[in-house]
């Protein structure tokens, strides 16, 4: 069996072009530990890994590929680690410019994560958050009650004509 020749994420695309039409395997890897820049949002716990097929025709590479990984992000509620498995099936094309050897997905690949995460996670559906006075989380306590009794505490509409 044939497999691409990757460093990081960029695929060696020579073989690609000199046989169009002609479906090869794709198989990338992306180490977890390499991915800290690629997103603010989200934390890699698992290498990126992309599997599938590609051809070339007319300059144009066409992916059919299936993208696994397992992301860390904060619940929107009580700021908890939620860990979340990506299991995508993607296809999509890279247009090889001539006289390169190597394309590199990744940022294409990324995008494709990102876009299938729910944007606001939760760690539980019932999720109760945090206290808005004190910033408890109200998960771990959830008998807490907290008084408004601070004077300097204001609100909005304290400061409305």
């Amino acid at each position: 069996m044939s497999h691409a020749v990757y460093e990081m994420m960029n695929l060696n695309v020579v073989k690609f072009l000199n046989n169009p039409g002609k479906r090869f395997p794709v198989n990338l890897r992306l180490i977890a530990e390499e991915t800290a820049s690629l997103s603010e949002d989200v934390r890699f716990l698992e290498d990126i890994v992309v599997s599938g097929k590609a051809f070339a025709q007319l300059g144009t590479l066409y992916f059919d590929t299936q993208i696994k990984t397992v992301i860390e992000r904060p619940c929107r509620r009580c700021l908890a680690l939620v860990h979340l498995q990506v299991d995508l099936r993607e296809s999509f094309e890279i247009v090889a410019s001539p006289g390169v050897d190597a394309v590199d997905p990744l940022h294409r690949i990324v995008g494709f994560i990102l876009a299938s995460l729910d944007p606001h996670p939760l760690c539980r559906p019932d999720c109760r958050g945090l206290c808005p006075v004190c910033g408890a989380n109200l998960n771990e306590h959830p008998d807490h009650t907290c008084s408004d009794a601070d004077e300097e505490h204001h609100k909005l509409r304290d400061f409305l004509p």
